[in-house]
């Protein structure tokens, strides 16, 4: 589907910025980043979630929550980064993270008889695109329970199934079915977290911020850095499970690994990380 022409598109420091992200995959990181930098670069920035067929005209940073892109994305000259981390940190951040956190439809108890289209807050917005068969099959395989209540009612290796059939899987295959596009880079999770400042820099550079902005833009990013932020900003925070990004090494047993990689190998190679074994 043809996309709005943004202005400036003929001028490299005018095209259009855009943050591809996923659920568990940088989507606060990237709403943190823009709010912090848009206003010394005075930049106009929105985010869109979802599946999305056009970019409306008028914003200099776009983040895009689940990296749905329903448009030639290829065909529209802009300047992007996308967002990328370890499928098994995808997984077990997603069953930490889903088991307390407050957002509306993992709370939400589908009704007996949804009434179609069947939106959000009854599916995540990442979801609403499905076909109404599809969503009606999900909030039925809920049984009457929230996603969240769902989890909290079984022990840790149903609930992992759980998590790894549903969310965990929905991300990865919106993360497989990414398009390279010319102007669009991908910057790992992990780089951020062993190298903050340096990561942002590389960031910034290829977003087209001015040379002379670059360390104003990575020292108001420092607020974003997890390594940063005390003990009271991480319990403050229901995105953040401790200081260290990647934690299936740690709490993730061999057989839960296994299983895991013996289903999803290839997205996780595809990526560029290497299997336990």
């Amino acid at each position: 589907m043809a996309c709005d022409t943004m202005r400036g598109m003929g001028n490299a420091a005018d095209l259009p910025r855009f943050i591809f992200c996923n659920h568990k995959v940088g989507t606060k990181l990237s709403t943190q980043l823009a709010t912090l930098v848009a206003p010394l670069l005075g930049w106009k920035r929105k985010g869109v979630r979802g599946l999305v067929h056009r970019v409306e005209p008028g914003a200099d940073l776009v983040v895009f929550a689940h990296s749905l892109i329903g448009f030639d994305l290829a065909a529209m000259p802009h300047r992007g980064i996308r967002l990328v981390r370890d499928p098994r940190d995808v997984w077990l951040s997603g069953y930490l993270y889903h088991r307390h956190c407050r957002e509306a439809w993992c709370l939400a108890s589908p009704p007996d008889n949804p009434v179609e289209p069947i939106l959000f807050p009854l599916v995540p917005y990442s979801q609403q695109h499905r076909p109404e068969a599809w969503k009606r099959d999900y909030l039925a395989a809920l049984g009457g329970r929230s996603y969240q209540d769902n989890l909290l009612a079984l022990d840790r290796e149903a609930g992992l199934a759980f998590e790894e059939t549903r969310y965990a899987a929905w991300t990865l295959e919106a993360m497989a079915d990414w398009r390279p596009a010319p102007g669009t880079i991908d910057i790992r999770m992990e780089d951020i977290a062993a190298d903050f400042d340096g990561t942002m820099a590389r960031m910034f550079r290829h977003l087209g911020v001015p040379d002379a902005m670059i360390g104003p833009c990575v020292e108001a990013s420092r607020a974003a850095d997890v390594a940063r932020m005390d003990d009271a900003q991480l319990a403050a925070n229901p995105h953040i499970h401790g200081r260290q990004l990647s934690k299936w090494r740690s709490m993730l047993t061999a057989a839960e690994v296994a299983r895991f990689e013996a289903r999803h190998g290839d997205a996780i190679r595809s990526l560029g990380y290497p299997l336990s074994s």
